[in-house]
């Protein structure tokens, strides 16, 4: 019976084993594809008056690589309309009424299918939102917006993958000021706020360097994302190197050393 227990346990650390290999291969890939798709591309943030969960970012951003050629199609259309209006002598004042002068606008937009800048300014907006851009978002040449969006669908890809939600890649200060200040606590045996951060990333060869009083750098390297964290201190002397396993509760890191197996 004992040895059963032994082979049982000794099954269940395969199984274990295999699934941890199968997740870290499975966000390895996430995040070449990311590396790949956001290769040259510098993000902006968004501000949405709805925040969207990582499922319903997902669906949007599909949603925009699938109809943005077809935004471009109907942006052609508004930008032909408002051309003839600019065009033609109806763009000048008649009425110094702006109600009455809004009326004859709307009477000429009706009988000739063309568009003020006011409309076109609306209609596409309409276009715009639908699609989840900002209504006063100015749109790039339509293989960069793909581009873009690809960008997007893998960040928002490794939000499901990754311990922190992606704020790894994300906003990567975030992380490394934790780290870097938790490294300080223990490594340096002092509990220092940090002044500023200072992030130089390209993919896996990603690195911040958090800076402290006295002139202390503390580099968090991101090259081993989603597995481990990984800081050193780099002035005004070299500090010891530390590997954290890392996982997050909201935007707050917790952070553990590996236990060491024994041999």
């Amino acid at each position: 019976m004992y040895l059963g227990t032994l082979a049982q346990i000794s099954d269940d650390e395969g199984v274990k084993n295999q699934s941890e290999a199968a997740a870290r291969q499975a966000a390895q890939e996430l995040f070449s594809k990311y590396e790949m798709d956001c290769k040259g591309i510098s993000l902006l943030k968004r501000l949405r008056k709805t925040k969207f969960s990582p499922y319903d970012e997902a669906l949007l951003l599909q949603k925009r690589i699938d109809e943005l050629p077809q935004l471009y199609e109907d942006k052609a259309e508004l930008d032909l309309r408002a051309q003839k209006w600019l065009m033609s002598r109806e763009k000048h004042r008649v009425f110094s009424n702006p109600i009455i002068e809004r009326k004859r606008i709307e009477e000429v937009e009706r009988r000739t299918n063309w568009l003020s800048p006011q409309s076109h300014r609306i209609e596409m907006a309409k276009l715009l939102v639908k699609l989840g851009y900002p209504p006063d978002y100015v749109l790039k040449d339509l293989n960069t917006e793909l581009r873009i969006a690809k960008c997007e669908q893998s960040l928002n890809s490794l939000r499901f993958a990754f311990p922190c939600g992606g704020i790894e890649v994300d906003e990567p200060t975030v992380v490394a000021k934790q780290v870097a200040e938790h490294y300080a606590q223990t490594e340096i045996g002092t509990a220092i706020s940090s002044q500023r951060v200072t992030c130089s990333l390209s993919g896996r060869s990603g690195f911040c360097d958090v800076h402290f009083p006295k002139g202390i750098v503390i580099r968090v390297n991101l090259g081993k994302v989603p597995y481990a964290l990984h800081a050193v201190q780099v002035a005004p002397k070299v500090g010891p190197e530390r590997e954290y396993s890392y996982a997050c509760f909201g935007r707050k890191v917790n952070l553990t050393l590996p236990v060491k197996r024994a041999p």
